[in-house]
């Protein structure tokens, strides 16, 4: 299934934005409504290497896109060793999409089709700096990040 002409426009809204931001950013399958995602290859301030994917919902831009950290592939780590597998707040993730840690940008439940591709992945960004101190550290994420609106 490909998307609508408003939907076409709006995804060449996003990349327009995207690509005057950011660097490393790849679209996968971009005419495909069921299988379209963007990844952001990202190095946190510690110099750590990370890709977050955004899949596209097929209703986008009236449905919330899920964001994950696709690199490394496989589910993210707390600093006591245990996986961030399952939903929590104090960590801001929704627990498992696609075997990879699904970070919490926005309530799902009060997403707006006003909200950007670009302000998802840039609060993974926020996320992954979140996620170095607390590997350091060992505290909570939500010590560090607003609950998302």
């Amino acid at each position: 299934m490909s998307w609508s002409k408003q939907q076409q426009t709006r995804l060449g809204f996003e990349k327009d934005i995207i690509d005057g931001k950011l660097n490393n950013v790849t679209w996968i399958n971009p005419k495909s409504a069921r299988n379209t995602r963007v990844e952001w290859r990202v190095n946190t301030n510690n110099g750590n290497s990370y890709t977050l994917r955004v899949y596209v919902p097929e209703e986008f831009p009236n449905e919330c896109p899920v964001l994950v950290v696709s690199s490394p592939s496989s589910v993210l780590r707390k600093k006591d060793g245990s996986l961030l597998q399952f939903s929590s707040s104090e960590d801001h993730v929704y627990g498992i999409h696609d075997g990879l840690t699904e970070i919490c940008h926005f309530n799902k439940g009060i997403w707006s089709s006003e909200n950007t591709i670009y302000q998802v992945l840039m609060k993974g960004r926020i996320w992954l700096e979140a996620y170095e101190i607390h590997r350091k550290t060992g505290e909570n994420l939500e010590k560090y990040l607003a609950h998302m609106n």
